[in-house]
């Protein structure tokens, strides 16, 4: 079983992976991928981590790597569209080797599209509860996290866009859209545990 949930900034989608992760008994991935994935490039965690989801999809970032991918001229400079390149093999290489796991954005839904038992989710809330809930989490104001909200959901979705060709967000994309607002995160984690016992009987 492979479960990818993509989601708005401030949803719960994290939350979402943690706990499902607790009722199924299998590990979650997210910030994990970037250790991951800076091993793999021999890129530090940081810079990963600022330049993973960076929309400025064409540019250049002069990163000298430690090995190269491509076996080329060009192998030594370090783009986006490299790093996504270490995230799609690194993403691939954890399902061989978990077998059931929960991923938590990165594009997996579309990385892994086509395998066996996947399933795919969509969190979502209204945008003021998403404010409430940055709020409370990272202690900024309601001005700062409604910034950050709309920055997050716009760098998401250009992300998702630009490397996968599909829509972030599109109902047809997904199993389920789920909104937290009105499901809470436990209860969302057992929508998703029902429709995915349903399927696979």
């Amino acid at each position: 079983m492979i479960i990818c949930i993509s989601r708005r900034f401030g949803s719960g989608g994290r939350e979402l992976g943690s706990v499902l992760s607790q009722k199924l008994a299998i590990p979650v991935f997210d910030k994990e991928i970037i250790a991951k994935v800076a091993r793999e490039s021999d890129m530090s965690e940081e810079f990963v981590e600022n330049h993973e989801g960076n929309p400025t999809y064409s540019h250049i970032l002069n990163v000298p790597m430690g090995r190269g991918l491509f076996g080329s001229g060009n192998d030594k400079i370090m783009t986006p569209e490299k790093l996504f390149m270490f995230q799609t093999r690194v993403i691939k290489e954890i399902v061989k080797e978990n077998g059931s796991c929960i991923f938590v954005g990165r594009c997996a839904d579309v990385i892994l599209e086509g395998y066996e038992n996947c399933f795919r989710f969509f969190i979502h809330s209204p945008k003021e509860d998403r404010v409430k809930r940055i709020v409370e989490t990272e202690g900024i104001s309601v001005r700062e996290a409604g910034k950050k909200v709309k920055q997050m959901d716009w760098e998401r979705s250009s992300y998702h866009n630009y490397y996968t060709k599909r829509k972030w967000g599109d109902p047809d994309h997904y199993d389920m859209i789920l909104n937290t607002a009105k499901t809470g995160i436990d209860k969302a984690a057992d929508i998703i545990i029902n429709y995915i016992s349903s399927a696979e009987s």
